[in-house]
């Protein structure tokens, strides 16, 4: 790398420092951002924050960073700045130590995930592409060590994605060192010891998420998987991968993954590892979870590690001279930059969000408006109840949750409780409520409040409002403001209840 690369790469990097610090300073969080900090706050103690979080469905490393940063700093913003840190952590690695042009590095670091939504979105998927990018870089010194073992089951412990990403590394390894002749016994026990770390880490991932409470987000196709289903599921448009772009041509993102993975045709481990995750993911996201962009992008980060380290020679090789081998080849990094552009091309999605002043949620308008004397004490109450998450790092009011009836900050998302809800059962909780407590009840809701039968509002979950709950339910609050639009579903309308205001007596829930 030459001195005047350095200085273009140091310049890229600083840029993005300025936009993914525009971004964090704007971003308001989303219920699941809210939802592991909370998470990672209950409990007396470490040992109690990790049984509440078994189950939930992410391994435990991110709630325990959150814990570990809160203790030594007890403010709230340790959420946004550890998101941050990670972030700039793992484009810093790429700025300075991926093997690709200048122009292969803006696309990444200028990219949805990049600059959005592994940085200014506080979630668990940021620290997957730090570990993997450290895995690239460290590579040709840590493939004949356990600490490449120690690297991939902290992966594993990211999220349960990254478990399949995980794996492929270790299928890397292991076909790099069958591609390549002789192998000392030394190095196999090694593989043998990293593939034990690694057994390590999924098993504590397993025991963390397993079994899930949250049975009410798994996908019902878990029940058809089956010989039938494998293969429509490989090329299924719907299910894994579309967010990557294919809202300009559905079969767009297949079409430039199976050509980023032609590209490594030249790299035998590389090409097994990147089909491998591959079908891993899409059979993930079709039988047991649907995915979302901060989900897939994963691939493309484990993609990225892939070309990084084939660019620095590992991965073996093939003998063959055939010049149609080539030619795949040349035609598949091409589709690869595509990849990479089209997510940089995503990136104005974000920017143009902020310059237009719109919210990525309303949340913390709901917050500053409890501020507010009169709602000060306010229980807060909305539909469906996973909605009212994010409030907890706006404001301090008690949560009442209507389809478990019970106060809380974390929705069990199982199907239990109340499936099916009536605009009548959240007035009758209303009334009992401030009988009980004196004290005015707040209601978000979403989706604006008029007729309508049983609407599926999350996963199962339903609502139904007919005229005469309405005409009652209008005439016992007030509509006393409306929060919309948002980027994401956190939009709302508050009442509060009752429509006259009293004075609240002191409620701890």
């Amino acid at each position: 790398m030459t001195a005047q690369d350095r200085r273009l790469r140091f310049i890229l990097l600083l840029a993005w420092i300025a936009l993914a610090v525009w971004f964090c300073v704007n971003h308001v969080f989303w219920r699941d951002e809210v939802r592991a900090f909370s998470l990672a706050l209950s409990g007396s103690n470490p040992l109690e924050m990790l049984g509440n979080v078994h189950g939930e469905g992410h391994p435990a490393l991110w709630y325990i960073i959150l814990r570990g940063l809160h203790d030594i700093f007890p403010y709230r913003e340790v959420l946004p700045i550890a998101a941050a840190l990670l972030g700039f952590a793992a484009m810093a690695l790429v700025a300075f130590k991926a093997p690709f042009r200048p122009l292969v590095v803006a696309l990444i670091l200028f990219s949805l995930y990049g600059a959005f939504e592994f940085v200014a979105v506080a979630r668990n998927y940021g620290m997957s592409a730090v570990v993997m990018f450290a895995i690239a870089a460290l590579y040709p010194r840590v493939k004949n060590s356990l600490w490449l073992g120690l690297l991939i089951a902290i992966l594993t412990n990211t999220n349960v994605p990254s478990g399949f990403l995980a794996a492929s590394f270790l299928l890397f390894r292991f076909v790099e060192m069958v591609a390549t002749r002789p192998v000392e016994k030394r190095d196999w026990l090694i593989f043998v010891g990293n593939a034990l770390l690694a057994a390590l880490g999924a098993y504590l991932c397993f025991r963390t998420i397993y079994p899930t409470f949250n049975d009410g987000a798994v996908s019902n196709r878990l029940g058809i998987f089956g010989p039938a289903t494998l293969i429509p599921a490989i090329f299924e448009l719907k299910s894994g991968f579309s967010g990557l772009g294919s809202i300009l041509w559905p079969p767009l993102p297949l079409l430039l993954i199976g050509l980023s993975c032609l590209g490594l045709i030249r790299k035998p481990a590389a090409l097994c590892a990147s089909i491998a995750g591959f079908i891993g993911f899409k059979y993930f996201f079709y039988f047991v979870y649907p995915s979302s962009y901060r989900h897939e992008a994963l691939y493309l980060c484990f993609l990225i590690a892939l070309y990084w380290m084939s660019a620095e020679g590992a991965g073996g090789s093939w003998s063959s001279k055939n010049p149609w081998v080539d030619r795949a080849r040349i035609a598949g990094e091409y589709g690869f930059v595509a990849l990479l552009a089209l997510q940089t091309l995503q990136l104005m999605g974000p920017v143009s969000v902020e310059f237009g002043g719109l919210k990525y949620s309303r949340s913390a308008d709901v917050g500053k408006l409890l501020q507010r004397p009169d709602l000060r004490n306010a229980i807060v109450m909305g539909d469906p109840d996973p909605f009212l998450e994010a409030l907890p790092y706006y404001a301090d009011n008690p949560l009442w949750f209507l389809r478990e009836r019970k106060f809380g900050k974390v929705v069990r998302l199982n199907r239990e409780g109340r499936q099916d809800l009536r605009l009548a059962d959240v007035l009758a909780d209303a009334e009992l409520l401030h009988r009980q407590t004196g004290r005015p009840i707040v209601f978000l809701a979403p989706l604006p409040l008029k007729p309508r039968p049983a609407k599926k509002v999350m996963y199962e979950s339903t609502t139904t409002v007919t005229p005469e709950d309405l005409e009652r339910f209008k005439a016992q609050t007030r509509l006393i403001a409306t929060f919309r639009p948002a980027v994401t579903d956190e939009a709302y309308d508050v009442y509060v209840y009752p429509a006259e205001r009293r004075r609240a007596r002191d409620f701890r829930p």
